[in-house]
C-alpha cells in the first residue's frame, strides 16, 4: 500500500509536466511566450512550496498519533485538489489546486518514509527506501506519458496546443483523480493502524541515530540541490522543446520517460553489496558532477538523440542520488523518522519549487539560462558532497 500510494501521488504530479505548457496557452488565449514559462514554471513551483511548508508538520504529527491517519488524510485530500483542478476554468483556481495538491501530498510522502524508517537499519531498510523510490519514479514515468496520451487524443497531428480540446487537456487529472481515490480505498482497508513507539514527548530527531549518520544539515542541502536541479531540468526541458525543438506533448513525454526509466534502472545498482563499500564522499560528488554536465550540455544539444542521452545521465544520476540520501537521514533521525524524513521532504521541495519557479522566469529571458544556473548550482552540490565524512556508506549490511 505504501508503493501504492506514492505511485498515485508521483502521477498526479507527472500528468501536469507536458500538458501543463499547451493548457494555459489555451486557457490564457494567445498569451505570449514568456507568460506561458512564467506560469508554467510558478504553477509547478507552487506545488512544490506547499509541500515544503507542509511535510515537515505531516511527519512531526505522524510521529505523534501514528503514520495511518496522516496517510489516509492525504490521500484524500489530494484527489480533492486533483478534482478542483480538473474543473478549474480560472488561472487563480490553477494556483490555489496545485496548492493545495502540494499540502496533502506533503502528508503521504514523508510518513510512507517514515513507515519504512521504523524498520530496524541495515540492508532491508535501505532496500525498501530503493522501493519506494521505484515506486516514485514508476509515477513519474507514467504520469508523462498519461498525460501527454491523453492531452492529445482527437489531434491527428498530436502538435497544435489550440487544436487539442480542452476536455482532453483536463483528462490526465481527473484519470489520476480516480487513480488516487482507488488507492485510497485499498489504504483504507489494507494499512495496518500504527501507534508511536515512545511517548510523543520523548521523541527527538537524532535520538538513537545510527552508525554512519551524516550531518543532516549537509543532507538537507544536498536533497535540496538534487531536486532544484530536477525541478528546473523539467521546466526548462519542456519548454524548451516547446518553444525552440518544436515538440508536441507526446514527444515532451517520451523524454520525461527515459529520464525516469533510467532513475529506475540504477535502483538496482544502489544498493548492492559491491555498492555498499563506498563512502559517501566517493559516491556523491561524481554523481553531483555528471548531472550538472548533462544540464549543461543541454543548453546546447539540438539533435533529438543528443538530448535523449543527455536526459538519460541526468536521470540515471538523480535516481542515484535521492534514495541514497533518504536513507542517510534515516540512520541520522533515529526514533523521530516522521521528522527527519519530513525535513528532508521539506528541502527537496523547497528545491524543486525554487528550481521550477526560477526555470519558467529564467527560460522567458533566455531560451538557454535556465541550463547554466542550474549547472552551475549542481557543481556547488558536489563541492558540498566532497565534505561526507568516510564513514557514511549507501548501506551498512545487517
Amino acid at each position: 500500500m505504501l508503493m501504492a500510494s506514492v505511485f498515485a501521488v508521483t502521477t498526479g504530479y507527472g500528468v501536469v509536466l507536458p500538458v501543463l505548457p499547451f493548457l494555459l496557452e489555451h486557457q490564457l488565449a494567445n498569451p505570449g511566450a514568456a507568460t506561458v514559462s512564467r506560469h508554467t514554471g510558478m504553477l509547478s513551483g507552487a506545488y512544490m512550496l506547499a509541500l515544503f511548508v507542509a511535510a515537515p508538520l505531516w511527519g512531526r504529527l505522524s510521529d505523534r498519533i501514528g503514520r495511518r491517519l496522516p496517510l489516509l488524510l492525504g490521500l484524500a485530500g489530494y484527489v480533492s485538489a486533483l478534482m478542483m483542478f480538473t474543473l478549474s476554468r480560472e488561472l487563480w483556481l490553477d494556483y490555489a489546486a496545485r496548492g493545495l495538491a502540494g499540502i496533502f501530498a506533503a502528508a503521504v510522502l514523508p510518513v510512507a518514509l517514515a513507515y519504512v524508517g521504523d524498520t530496524p537499519p541495515g540492508a532491508g531498510r535501505a532496500r525498501a527506501f530503493a522501493w519506494l523510490n521505484t515506486a516514485a519514479l514508476l509515477g513519474f514515468l507514467a504520469g508523462p506519458l498519461l498525460g501527454g496520451w491523453l492531452a492529445t487524443i482527437g489531434d491527428p497531428a498530436q502538435t497544435d496546443a489550440h487544436a487539442l480540446r480542452a476536455t482532453a487537456l483536463r483528462a490526465p487529472f481527473l484519470v489520476s483523480a480516480l487513480l488516487g481515490a482507488f488507492v485510497w480505498s485499498a489504504s483504507y482497508l489494507g494499512l495496518p493502524k500504527t501507534r508511536p513507539h515512545r511517548s510523543p514527548r520523548s521523541v527527538r530527531e537524532g535520538e538513537g541515530r545510527e552508525a554512519g549518520a551524516v550531518p543532516p544539515m549537509r543532507l538537507f542541502a544536498l536533497s535540496f540541490l538534487v531536486t532544484l536541479g530536477l525541478g528546473s531540468f523539467e521546466v526548462a526541458l519542456a519548454l524548451r522543446g516547446r518553444q525552440v525543438l518544436g515538440l508536441g506533448p507526446a514527444d515532451i513525454a517520451l523524454l520525461f520517460a527515459v529520464c525516469m526509466l533510467l532513475m529506475i534502472a540504477v535502483q538496482g545498482l544502489i544498493f548492492t553489496r559491491d555498492f555498499a563499500a563506498i563512502p559517501a564522499r566517493l559516491t556523491a560528488p561524481p554523481t553531483f558532477a555528471a548531472m550538472a554536465l548533462g544540464v549543461l550540455f543541454l543548453a546546447l544539444a539540438a539533435k533529438p538523440v543528443v538530448v535523449a542521452i543527455l536526459v538519460g545521465v541526468i536521470g540515471a544520476a538523480s535516481g542515484l542520488l535521492i534514495p541514497l540520501i533518504a536513507y542517510w537521514v534515516s540512520l541520522d533521525a533515529g526514533a523521530a523518522q516522521g521528522v527527519g524524513q519530513g525535513k528532508q521532504i521539506a528541502s527537496a521541495s523547497f528545491g524543486q519549487a525554487l528550481g521550477s519557479g526560477a526555470a519558467g522566469i529564467l527560460a522567458g529571458v533566455g531560451a538557454g539560462l535556465p541550463f547554466w544556473v542550474t549547472g552551475a548550482l549542481l557543481l556547488v552540490g558536489s563541492a558540498i558532497a566532497l565534505t561526507l565524512a568516510d564513514g557514511a556508506r549507501a548501506y551498512r549490511a545487517s
